[in-house]
């Protein structure tokens, strides 16, 4: 009877391939292990250090300045974008009136820390304390936000696309009014839905929030304005009046805000791509290098013109030159005739040599002016 190892005794060596082979894949594998830990470490900072504040400790006894302890921020806000810094970026919460008219100066601002994995968005208020904080949930169906207080109390509120995600993306394909609609959960129960309206790649972005079982809005946001301070957002975040909804404001703030920060990407990755086609000549006199700006061209008008008044001057000295040598010619070839002479030719011409002067000072006068009135013009 044989051994049990008596197969494998029977088995080829290894060889000097397949042992590069076996190598190669433990390389690979344990690079790829190694990679998927460095980019969890590095989220897991990120996200500590952009909720080092977010904790109950730094909120006990807290009065919540800007929104009270229920709401947290403004029921009707402008959110204004700022310029973005390289650890991340920001947009000012301000309070406003029904109209949209701010109200105060702001009562927080909203943070964005990008992370590998996700993003995380941090609420300040006007204190410095982090009251609530909104995160990406990676492996949840189409897009998904988790919106947590961070002094503990109070429910999780879920913003979350889920089973909409197929059709949401078929409304976009075919520009549909109503492009993307999401959930929002507190726990298990759906307390509120929201929509994107206004149809993909429109210029009025802009969301609205309902009860599930209700037809009319009980909140909304738009944005307002792309050229605040010359080139920023404004979003205007909105409760309407005599609402049944008991959803906290600073939810409806965390939705809006969400769609402020995609749509500013949007918009910076436009403008990148318009600078560099700004960058390719416009017209010919560009490609070839014999345009020239406001500021060369106004220049270059006083000097023409001083040459033009120099080159005028320069030919009535040599008129005058000329008639000069034509009066001592004809005194010594004909003394005879020294009357004829004064009293004819020499009178003639210097009366021509007397108009070519005037002529002179004339276009002189008259460039010197022009170029006054050039030089006056670039000035301005």
């Amino acid at each position: 009877m044989s051994s049990p190892s008596a197969p494998y005794q029977n088995m080829d060596p290894e060889t000097c391939c397949q042992k590069t082979n076996r190598l190669c894949r433990k390389c690979v594998l344990g690079t790829c292990c190694f990679v998927i830990v460095v980019i969890c470490l590095v989220q897991a900072v990120l996200y500590l250090w952009a909720t080092m504040k977010c904790s109950a400790g730094h909120l006990r006894d807290y009065e919540y300045p800007g929104g009270g302890p229920v709401n947290l921020v403004p029921r009707n806000s402008l959110l204004i974008e700022q310029d973005p810094r390289w650890w991340g970026e920001s947009f000012i919460n301000s309070p406003a009136d029904d109209a949209g008219l701010p109200i105060g100066a702001s009562s927080g601002v909203f943070y964005k820390t990008w992370g590998p994995i996700f993003n995380t968005y941090v609420y300040q208020d006007i204190t410095g304390r982090e009251t609530f904080v909104i995160r990406d949930r990676p492996i949840a169906l189409g897009g998904s936000h988790k919106i947590m207080r961070c002094d503990g109390t109070g429910p999780v509120y879920v913003f979350s696309e889920g089973t909409h995600w197929l059709a949401n993306n078929i409304r976009e394909l075919f520009g549909m009014y109503t492009t993307r609609n999401f959930n929002i959960w507190e726990g298990s129960q759906k307390v509120a839905v929201s929509q994107k309206v206004g149809g993909g790649g429109q210029s009025h972005k802009q969301i609205i929030f309902r009860a599930p079982d209700e037809d009319v809005p009980f909140a909304s946001c738009f944005l307002k304005e792309r050229q605040v301070h010359g080139k920023f957002d404004e979003w205007f975040v909105q409760e309407y009046k005599n609402s049944s909804s008991t959803l906290p404001a600073y939810v409806p703030h965390s939705c809006c805000v969400l769609m402020a920060f995609r749509t500013s990407a949007q918009k910076a990755a436009a403008q990148v791509s318009d600078t560099k086609d700004d960058k390719k000549p416009a017209y010919f006199l560009q490609a070839s290098g014999d345009a020239v700006d406001d500021e060369g061209l106004a220049e270059s008008v006083p000097v023409q013109q001083a040459e033009s008044v120099e080159a005028v001057e320069k030919e009535a000295t040599q008129e005058s030159q000329v008639v000069g040598e034509g009066e001592a010619a004809v005194e010594a070839e004909e003394p005879g005739k020294e009357v004829e002479v004064v009293a004819g030719a020499p009178e003639a011409e210097v009366q021509q040599a007397a108009g070519a002067a005037a002529f002179a000072d004339e276009e002189h006068s008259k460039a010197e002016a022009t170029a006054a009135e050039s030089t006056a013009a670039a000035a301005e």
